[in-house]
């Protein structure tokens, strides 16, 4: 008698989390989960697709048509601002050389965008390099409102500068990451609607290179 009242509430919280699945969908089920069945079970975990914890970092981001460079100017700055802030504060790697610092770099060193990426990883004497090659990056007015539809593409990869090899993704020359702004949100011009799309996609890309809980992010994110 003391056990099978003891698994009521239990039993009684898988009942509510299977009524919530058919009424509501799984995002509600998921945040449903981990309110209530979530203490008593193991969060769900992603592990880092490659670890760089404690090295150096390099990130170098480059558009594969010069023409986003021209259109978005402070388009590869800001991205790599925003992968190495998320970076920074999971510590997830040793130090991060500055956007501003690469930036320089471009002005300074008149073949730098001839350079390979493993040159550029020396040039900064860095451990790793984390090269983002943007394939598409665009914002666009839903009419009559400050909703928009933004969208970025870009190939992402770790080389070892010391070597010159690629050291992730293994089996491919680069790993495809995609995201798009989520259908409500909104934003007074374009400044503000690259601002969040930069921001919620570097978070995005930064989540390749540490462990998380699904549990810890946003049930309604910016950027998907």
């Amino acid at each position: 008698m003391t056990a099978r009242i003891a698994y009521r509430p239990a039993l009684l919280l898988v009942l509510a989390a299977a009524f919530a699945w058919s009424a509501a969908g799984c995002q509600a089920l998921r945040y449903l989960a981990a309110k209530t069945i979530g203490p008593l079970m193991p969060e769900d975990e992603v592990e880092a697709q490659c670890s760089l914890k404690d090295r150096s970092v390099l990130i170098l981001v480059d558009t594969r048509d010069p023409g986003l460079a021209s259109d978005y100017p402070r388009l590869r700055s800001s991205l790599a601002d925003a992968i190495g802030k998320t970076l920074a504060d999971e510590k997830a790697c040793g130090p991060v050389v500055p956007s501003r610092s690469v930036e320089a770099a471009r002005r300074a060193e008149r073949d730098f965008n001839q350079w390979s990426v493993a040159e550029a990883g020396k040039y900064f004497n860095v451990d790793m390099v984390v090269h983002v090659e943007i394939f598409e990056f665009r914002l666009k007015d839903i009419g009559g409102s400050n909703l928009f539809d933004g969208y970025v593409e870009a190939g992402v990869r770790v080389v070892n500068p010391q070597s010159g090899e690629q050291v992730w993704p293994v089996l491919s020359a680069a790993k495809r990451i995609t995201g798009e702004t989520a259908p409500d949100v909104d934003a007074p011009g374009p400044v503000a609607q690259q601002a969040i799309l930069v921001e919620g996609y570097g978070e995005k890309v930064a989540r390749l290179f540490y462990t998380y809980k699904v549990n810890d992010l946003s049930m309604r994110p910016k950027v998907k």
